[in-house]
Order: structure tokens, then sequence, then C-alpha cells
């Protein structure tokens, strides 16, 4: 292994000091610039309230996607559904029907095509890569609008 000389390594090293010590100081922040919001401490009071649905599978209405593409939200009550595992996933039971046109809405294409496998391709039930629904997809809520 070959050794640096040191005069190298005494050039290479006042380099970067003098780089540094070039750099301008940070700019300052304006008071009233945008800043992001800091999620309120436990315990704290002054946290928006908001509450999810409590209405059954088919009682509510759905909203609409916050982008296209967006995983839809869960517009029913999750107690009794969660936690999903792979063993017992109960959002499968209504919405794991490949190309329904009746009933619930089901999964789209996508989540019955395994990607991982070596033979990918689709497949009559949720491919084995999509069981937990809840990684992706959330209750809906009355909560206020970010801005």
């Amino acid at each position: 292994m070959r050794r640096i000389p040191t005069f190298v390594m005494v050039a290479a090293l006042g380099g970067i000091a003098s780089v540094a010590s070039s750099q301008s100081a940070p700019a300052t922040v304006a008071a009233d610039a945008p800043r992001l919001a800091v999620p309120p401490a436990p315990g704290e009071t002054d946290a928006p309230a908001f509450e999810y649905g409590d209405k059954r599978p088919g009682q509510s209405q759905r909203l609409a996607r916050g982008w296209e593409g967006a995983p839809a939200l869960i517009p029913h009550a999750t107690k009794g559904l969660t936690p999903i595992t792979a063993k017992r996933n109960a959002c499968a039971g209504c919405h794991g029907r490949a190309g329904a046109t009746t009933g619930p809405p089901p999964a789209p294409a996508s989540h019955f095509a395994d990607t991982s496998a070596a033979a990918a391709g689709a497949r009559p039930q949720l491919a084995g890569t999509r069981w937990n629904c809840t990684a992706c997809h959330v209750p809906q809520t009355n909560a206020p609008a970010l801005r």
C-alpha cells in the first residue's frame, strides 16, 4: 500500500480549511416567512380535534383522492378489522375480488399482480406483497385541511 506524502496531506487539509472559512454566514429567515407546523407535544390541548368515521361499510360517502394515483381513503370504521396480518385480512373479504363489478369496490388490478415472484402476473387473490392494506390506506377523518 502506498503512503501519501505528508506535504500532500497538509496541502489538501489547507485547501479544505480555506474553502470552509470562505463560506458566508447563513442567511437569516424573515420573521413572517412560512414555517412548517410543529405537532403539539402529548397532552397539549391546542391540537386540532378530529374524529374517524364510525359508519359501517357502505354507509358513508367516499372522499375524493388527494391527487391522481393517491391511495383511496377508507370511508368506514376500521374497529374490529385491524390489525391486519398476512393470515388475517378483513379487507380482502370484501375488496379482494378481482374484477368485481358489484358490491364494494375491488382492489385495483395492480394489487393482484405479484411483482416479487419469478413468474409475475395476475392472480385470483391479493398478491402476497399487498396484504398490509393500512400501509397505504388510512381512514377518512373530519380533520381540517392543512395549510
